[in-house]
Order: structure tokens, then sequence, then C-alpha cells
């Protein structure tokens, strides 16, 4: 039960520490400060513990709220910026981007720097970020401030943790992290409704005002309430060739996914990102396999329990990030459901609250008979889910998506964290927190993925319906960058359309595009998890008779 703890809540938050490890050969008495582990610093007075956990509770729960909450407000985003699917997938992916490539690094930060000096100059980076979405009127605008978020996001996230264990006494750690996983799952199911309040009230840019104003108290209070917490190392070990071959060949190949539908499959732009995107990722393989202190340990991927847990948590990742984004891009569009945004995110608790209480439940199941059905149940549900979900029409209604949302839901909650708790708990504890980096990575680079890739089929399946049922009424077909603000839920320029057939004629096809495009997603994502299911069994096998707590 104590590795599910540590891992509670990595539905997408998770960055374990590990406990340094004694070292062999004589050691000196013990002195004031020597003998004791990292969280056990003696008696921690009340008063403090209850202001560091706030400030770490705070932190967490605002970068929740940004991941999930921006979900509810893509419509009015696309109205308000005239933009597309295009770049409402940027808008998303490019957050989830920043965050895969620095995760990492964030953390050895804190180690150097202190934990108070990279939360607080975290805090300052997102708030930035805030501000420049908040008042931003253009799509670039949009892209950089995100960018500046998951920066700011990538040094917040892993000490969110890590003061909690510096403070919390070492027999209360599971207490502190069930706190740090109950805050974090309360932000990612609250995030969707916040932000429709938001949308539905003042305007979509609130939320990151709010965001802004919110980053900035958790600084300021940080500061302060977190002055007791040890230095850093001051040690200078970031490796910048892999993180330099990480970003590059991330960016390339999402750079490449998302711009087809502009340059084109065969173009030699998008060509050409590709060949970037092979060419780094394939160097930073080589480099980080050579280095003594790589950016990711990727030799720790020989241990088949390692790359069960980073399938398991990619696989949850595809449905935790890709069902809430194309819902709703499917829900607030007023020629399908046409849920404003609140109505959307409540739409959503049915299939959240079912997640979060199935995960609840998941780990004492874990503890009794070991992972490997649990998580391979799971990850069936999860595509039966999205396959039930993939039968979705125009004009199918609430009653049609919620039996296939819960279906998912059971499936997403049963993979919340049980495949990297199953990974870390076959490897030494030495290894933790290098194992926990490389899932990470894992993670937020399925989510940006998932969003690019996605958008591709997305927009690509539903123009060509969309053109082909117009063709049939015969009415004109749209350009791609009209089909592109259609499927988005943009509103088109008055006069676009010529006569009232013509407008009905085209919100009929636009429905119908939708459903394309939201089945044909929630479709491959299905078939994605259910092919996942043998591979996950295989990378898993059954524990040998008479080794009970060998469950993996």
């Amino acid at each position: 039960m104590n590795e599910i703890k540590r891992v509670l809540g990595g539905a997408l938050f998770h960055v374990p520490h590990p406990q340094p490890q004694p070292q062999p050969g004589p050691h000196p008495p013990p002195g004031p400060h020597q003998g004791r582990a990292p969280g056990d610093t003696g008696a921690t007075p009340r008063g403090r513990l209850v202001a560091v956990t706030a400030v770490s509770g705070a932190a967490l729960f605002l970068l929740g709220v940004n991941t999930t909450g921006i979900n509810t407000a893509l419509r009015a985003i696309a109205a308000d910026l005239g933009v597309g699917t295009t770049a409402l997938g940027w808008a998303v992916g490019a957050y989830m981007l920043a965050v895969a490539a620095l995760v990492v690094p964030g953390g050895r930060l804190g180690d150097t720097l202190g934990q108070r000096t990279t939360l607080v100059g975290g805090a300052l980076v997102f708030a930035a970020g805030a501000a420049v979405v908040a008042a931003g009127d253009t799509e670039a605008v949009l892209i950089t401030g995100r960018v500046l978020q998951g920066v700011g996001a990538a040094a917040v996230m892993p000490s969110t943790m890590a003061v909690l264990r510096l403070t919390w006494p070492r027999e209360r750690q599971g207490v502190a992290l069930g706190l740090w996983g109950a805050v974090a799952g309360l932000a990612f199911a609250l995030g969707p409704l916040i932000g429709g309040a938001f949308t539905d009230g003042p305007s979509w840019r609130w939320l990151w005002w709010t965001g802004a104003a919110w980053a900035l108290a958790v600084a300021c209070v940080a500061a302060f309430a977190l002055r007791g917490l040890p230095p850093g190392s001051g040690e200078r070990g970031l490796d910048g060739a892999g993180l330099l071959l990480l970003s590059v060949g991330l960016t390339a190949l999402l750079v490449a996914l998302q711009q087809i539908p502009s340059w084109g499959a065969e173009s030699p732009r998008t060509l050409l990102c590709f060949l970037v995107a092979v060419a780094a990722l394939t160097l930073l393989v080589q480099v980080e396999t050579r280095r003594p202190a790589p950016l990711l340990h990727l030799a720790l991927l020989r241990r088949a329990p390692l790359v069960a847990a980073c399938l398991g948590t990619a696989v949850n990742t595809l449905f935790l990030i890709g069902f809430l984004y194309f819902f709703n891009l499917y829900a607030l569009s007023p020629e399908t459901l046409g849920y404003s945004a609140v109505t959307a995110s409540l739409a959503l608790l049915p299939y959240g609250a079912c997640a979060f209480a199935v995960s609840m439940g998941t780990g004492p199941l874990c503890d009794r008979i070991g992972y490997r059905w649990p998580v391979a149940v799971g990850i069936a549900l999860s595509g039966a889910g999205a396959l039930w979900l993939s039968t979705v029409g125009p004009a199918t209604g609430y009653g049609g998506i919620l039996p296939g949302s819960l279906v998912l839901g059971v499936g997403v909650g049963s993979t919340l964290s049980a495949p990297s708790a199953a990974g870390l708990r076959a490897l030494d504890s030495a290894h933790s927190g290098e194992a926990s980096g490389i899932i990470n990575v894992v993670r937020y680079v399925t989510a940006a993925l998932v969003v690019s890739a996605g958008t591709l089929l997305f927009l690509g399946r539903g123009s060509a319906h969309l053109e082909r049922v117009l063709r049939r009424t015969g009415a004109p077909a749209p350009t791609g960058a009209t089909a592109d603000r259609l499927l988005s839920g943009a509103t088109l320029p008055t006069g676009r359309a010529a006569d009232t057939a013509t407008q009905e004629a085209l919100h009929r096809a636009t429905a119908a595009g939708l459903a394309e495009g939201f089945g044909s997603v929630m479709f491959w994502l299905g078939v994605l998890a259910l092919a996942a299911v043998p591979l996950w069994l295989l990378l898993i096998p059954p524990a040998p008779p008479g080794t009970p707590d060998d469950r993996t």
C-alpha cells in the first residue's frame, strides 16, 4: 500500500522522490542534523507543518486547474481569437511539451538551488505566462504564454512533493503524500468546472488572470513559509546535451504533426521536421546511454516492469487528456450538444467521479492480488469505453454518451497510479527517482502527442465528412481554414453563408463532421488500448508460486 500512496494522484502529477540510500563503510557519530532521513528533521512545529503543506497544496491545485480548466474554454478561445482546432491543439500541446522537456531538470534544479528558491521562481514564471495568455489577442501570444506556463510548472511540480518530504516526519510521510494526491485529484476534477464558470461568467481570460494572481500569492507566501527548508546543494550537474536533444526532438515532432493540415503531409517543411525529430531523438538515446549522470536513465528501460509502467501510464494519459479535450470540442459546439462551458463540465462529473472512486479501490486490490490483472482489465475497459463512444452520431444526446464515459471512467481509474507503482515496486529503491523521471516524461509527452495527433485525425476526418455532407446537399464546400474554424466551434463572419438553406446545410454538415471527428479519435484510442493489453500481460508475468510478496 505504501507504493500506491507514493503515486496517489498520479493521473498527471506523478513526481515521487527516492530516499537516499546509506553508503557502505564506517559512519561518523551523528551530529545535530545527521542521521535523519529526509522529512525527519526532528519535531516540526505544527504551525510550520500546516504552512508548508498549505503552500504545496495551493501550488499543486493551481497546476491541476490550469491543466484541465482550459478544456471547457476551448470554444470561447476559438471564437474570441478567431482560431481553429490547430491553434487550440497548440495551446494545450505547447504547455505539455514544455513540462515534458523540463520536469526532470526542474526536479534537479530544486536539489541544486533549494526547493524554496525553485518553487518561488517557478511560480513567478507561471504567473507571467498566465498574464500573457490572459492579455493575448493572437494565436502566437496565446501559445507563447502557454509555453511560459509550462516552464514554470516544470519547476513548481517536483517541489510540491519535495517540500512535504523535507518537512513531514518520516513516519507520517504516507499521510503527507495522501494529502498531496487528494489535492491533485480534486484539482483535476474541479478544473473543467472552474474553467466553465469563468468562461460562462466574466470571460475565459479570467481563468488566467485568476491563475496569475494565485501564482503570485503562492510565490509570496512560499518565500516566507519555506524559509526553514535546507538550502540547495549548489552542484552543477545538469545534462545540457540531453535537455537540448529532448526539446528539439519533441518540438520538431509536434510541429510536424500540428502543421500537416496547413503544410501538407508531403511538404518539404513537414518532412524536414520529421527528419529533425528522428535525428534528435536517436542521438538522445545514444548520448543518454553513455553519460554517467544522464537526464534520462534510459538503461533502466531494459527492465520489463518499467517498460510496462510506461506503457500503462501512456494508455491512461491517452484517455485522461484525450477524452477531456475532444469531448469538449464536441459538446461545446452549438451544432451538436450545444453545451455551455459549465454544463459541459457538469456532464463530465460522473466520468470523473467514477475514475476517482475506482482509483481509491485499486490500490488495496493490487495489494491483495497484484498489479497484473487489475491494470490489464482497466486498460481493456478503457478501450471498450472508447469504442462505445466512437459510435456517436450528429443526433446523439448525452444519454448516448454517458454509458461509454462511465466504462471509460472505470478503466481510467484502474490505471491512474497502479502501472507506475508496479514499475517502481519492481526496481531497487535507489533507482526509483530515476525511473519516475522517465515515467514523468512519458506521461507529458503522451499528453502532448494525443492532442496534436488527435487533432490531426479529428480535423482530417471531420473536414472530409463535412465536405461529403455538403456535396450531397449541393451546397459549396468550405475551404480548409473555414472547416477548421467550424470544427473548433468558432462562429463564421456574417455573410459567409449565402442564404437560409445554405446555412442549414452548413449546420447539419458541421454536426456530422464533429461527430465523425470525435468518433474517429475515440475509435483509434480504443484500438491502441486494446492492443496494449497483451503487451502489458507479457511485460508483467504472473508471480511465481510461493512468492506472495512479489506482486507485480
